[in-house]
């Protein structure tokens, strides 16, 4: 009975873990130990000899990230930076670590459970954000303030960033990972609700429904263009594979594209962070002409510069920030003076730190979980995988602990599928 008593505090544990998005940084820290450390005595407590070299392969691969920031951070450069870069990077070790020590896979329904825990704790955080956000805002407007009425608050292309900041201040959360919280939130929840559709009664369906447009208005409010744009076309993805008429798919691309354009079109956020996109919008920033889309010309070009001398074996975790700001101060001090841009591609930080073979695991572990998961009937990942790709080719996910436990989370709770401890067969008490 007492390995039963394991099994059950460990799922508790991660129900915990899974409301991450509501919880600062040391609660979630102190949860993702205890969850691996009783993953642990869960693994002794069955015997690791159920453990199959198919199994090990998986979790070397999953692993394979963390170790090469391990050896490149500890072994060859042991520099403050460097270490820092590794101890940010630890959920990349627990979390394949304790769910490859678990000897009993997670049901689908306890998965689902996970996910909806997920989904409840974002719109929980964002919500209270977009509230508190509003409410101060708007003090601001009306007759002799910053914004005399309300439509000049449409017109304010400085809205979007005030609405951010403030955002960032009440939540402790930067709107870029809240967005792509609740992008993965519309997944699950869309899954769902495709997954069950026949069953569910016209009600539920409505419920479906109203939540799928509150979690999207939420996110077209935070005016995080990748993660939304991600979102609607990972949609689309998971549309397609679930109509069996793929016309169907056809209505609901156009339905996307419609809902897509009314949020530009009518969120003030938004609309204004989208406007800054357009070729002419190209060239280097300046300090006459800077935004969030021009800002990131050079920050690309100094971010190749680097990898096309050092494609290989890249300059270390630590050195890539230098580097990268050396060459700022080539192009514009005014523009990327003490700015400390990173790279803001996931992919271009770890093959510039790392090497080729940085980027490379990042591909090959999504595409792994993807393809593993679509023979399992399970798309849902594929759509997720989906959306953590586009969102890393303008962000750098894996350098925050909000991107990083993210990707470690879902990521090491749908690469391990196969169930090594057959749950019919009960333990004997002890």
């Amino acid at each position: 009975m007492w390995k039963e008593r394991i099994n059950k505090i460990n799922f508790l544990v991660l129900c915990l873990l899974s409301c991450f998005p509501v919880l600062n940084v040391k609660v979630t820290v102190v949860l993702i130990i205890v969850f691996t450390a009783i993953s642990v005595l869960s693994g002794l407590a069955y015997g690791l000899s159920s453990i199959n070299s198919t199994r090990i392969k998986e979790a070397l691969l999953l692993l394979g990230p963390f170790l090469l920031i391990f050896f490149r951070t500890y072994v060859t450069d042991r520099s403050e930076d460097a270490l820092f870069y590794l101890e940010v990077s630890m959920s990349l070790l627990a979390f394949p670590a304790a769910f490859f020590l678990s000897p009993v896979a997670y049901t689908q329904k306890q998965k689902d459970l996970l996910c909806l825990l997920f989904a409840g704790a974002t719109f929980a955080i964002v919500f209270f954000g977009e509230m508190q956000a509003a409410i101060k805002l708007s003090d601001h407007v009306g007759p002799g303030k910053f914004w005399p009425a309300l439509s000049d608050v449409f017109n304010d292309a400085s809205f979007p960033y005030l609405f951010r900041t403030v955002f960032e201040e009440q939540t402790h959360l930067h709107p870029t990972y809240a967005s792509v919280f609740l992008g993965i939130s519309i997944l699950l929840l869309l899954d769902r609700f495709l997954k069950t559709f026949d069953t569910i009664p016209p009600r539920g369906k409505m419920f479906f429904v109203m939540a799928l447009g509150a979690f999207i208005l939420m996110q077209a409010m935070l005016a995080s263009r990748t993660p939304f744009i991600a979102t609607m076309l990972c949609s689309i993805v998971l549309i397609f594979i679930y109509m069996k008429k793929k016309v169907y798919a056809l209505y609901a691309l156009g339905g996307i594209l419609v809902i897509s354009i009314m949020m530009m079109w009518l969120v003030p956020s938004i609309s204004s962070r989208f406007k800054e996109i357009s070729f002419s919008n190209t060239g280097m920033p300046s300090a006459s002409n800077e935004n969030s889309f021009n800002i990131r010309v050079g920050i690309y070009e100094c971010s190749t510069e680097i990898i096309s001398e050092n494609w290989l074996w890249g300059i270390g975790p630590g050195n890539v920030q230098k580097e990268l700001n050396l060459c700022y101060s080539r192009i514009s001090k005014e523009v990327y003076d003490e700015k400390n841009y990173n790279t803001h591609n996931q992919f271009l930080d770890y093959w510039a730190g790392l090497g080729i073979a940085g980027p490379l695991l990042l591909l090959v572990i999504l595409g792994y979980t993807s393809i593993k998961n679509l023979r399992l009937k399970n798309p849902v990942v594929l759509a997720v995988s989906l959306l953590f790709f586009i969102a890393m080719l303008t962000e750098n996910m894996l350098i925050r602990q909000n991107g990083i436990v993210t990707f470690a989370f879902f990521t090491s709770l749908f690469f391990f599928t196969e169930v090594y401890i057959k749950r019919s067969q009960a333990p004997e008490s002890q």
